[in-house]
């Protein structure tokens, strides 16, 4: 009787720990940040990191534009260019200058914010214009050379696109409505056909909620979202990162209130860092779904930026219900 008795206790002790693992938030998972490690380029600011492996080759795509306009200056000058590195972690080498702004396109006014997916045999790059426009360029190769589209795809910005097993896409992302930004999602059978907003809801996000610079992964059976709590709905502190899941793509819930990251960042050799800015997170999930890696950008007091890199470790998020 008492060994069945101890059975019993040990059964329980087991779900209890299952039940604290699966509570847990990609922050339990982050580890410190490697100094030298992420991507630099002096006399730039580096913004919206987003990173794709190739071979053996790991391709971060960015935004920069001249450090002498400050943050401010990705308005007007801002453009997207890609880096390379053999470690997921970097110290990434800069390549080459992908999208620039066009004279008289969609995307005259500027080339921001990219996300760089692979779509079947295409490799496709969305970015961001001028406010609440959306498009993208696509490619055979990761190096190019890239077809952009002549018009607006879809009418919202941060775009987060997830493409899923049969090809089709599904991109989340913010719009701004009278100075309130709510998140909203388009789907479309293929990335080159016609993107349809999937609800009429006002805010996928629950109780007002706010957003910015969502990254997005598909695990468990279920839509995984870090962003920018824009006003601390959720954390309680403006701007540091927030995630949220959803089984059906529609109504977001946040996994814990607590902060995935905020603007100290801890590096390995022990030392801190405290940034004015730390925004535009990415995560990148290895061959088998796990999140091996936060990306995000970072901005010094003195308009000095550049993309931080922490290793994750192999994040899977719990299966929530609803």
């Amino acid at each position: 009787m008492q060994s069945v008795y101890r059975v019993f206790i040990l059964l329980i002790y087991c779900c209890l720990m299952s039940l604290t693992v699966q509570s847990q938030s990609l922050k339990d998972a982050i580890q410190p940040a490697i100094k030298e490690a992420g991507f630099k380029m002096p006399g730039y600011i580096l913004w919206c990191p987003s990173v794709i492996k190739v071979g053996k080759t790991y391709h971060l795509f960015a935004s920069r534009w001249p450090q002498s306009y400050g943050l401010a200056g990705w308005t007007t000058y801002s453009e997207i260019v890609r880096a390379t590195s053999d470690n997921l972690y970097g110290p990434y080498t800069f390549q080459e200058v992908v999208i620039q702004k066009r004279v008289g396109a969609w995307d005259k006014e500027r080339a921001h914010n990219p996300k760089i997916v692979k779509a079947k045999d295409k490799y496709v790059l969305y970015y961001i214009s001028a406010a609440n426009k959306t498009g993208y360029a696509w490619a055979n190769e990761i190096t190019g050379p890239w077809n952009r589209i002549d018009s607006t795809a879809m009418p919202f910005s941060n775009p987060a696109p997830l493409v899923k097993s049969d090809g089709s896409i599904y991109v989340f992302g913010r719009n701004n409505i009278n100075n309130i930004r709510v998140a909203q999602a388009f789907t479309a059978p293929r990335f080159d056909s016609k993107y349809t907003k999937i609800s009429q809801q006002y805010n996928l996000l629950p109780d007002s909620n706010q957003l910015e610079d969502p990254t997005i992964w598909w695990a468990n059976k279920q839509y995984n979202v870090v962003l920018s709590d824009f006003v601390g709905s959720v954390t309680g502190t403006k701007k540091n990162g927030a995630q949220y899941y959803s089984l059906d793509g529609l109504n977001y819930k946040p996994v814990s209130k607590e902060s995935i990251y905020g603007k100290t960042v801890t590096y390995s050799d022990g030392t801190t860092q405290t940034f004015r800015r730390r925004e535009r997170p990415f995560v990148f999930p290895n061959e088998k779904g796990e999140i091996t890696a936060l990306f995000t950008a970072c901005l010094t007091t003195d308009e000095q930026s550049w993309i931080v890199v922490n290793p994750v470790k192999n994040y899977v998020p719990p299966k929530m219900k609803e």
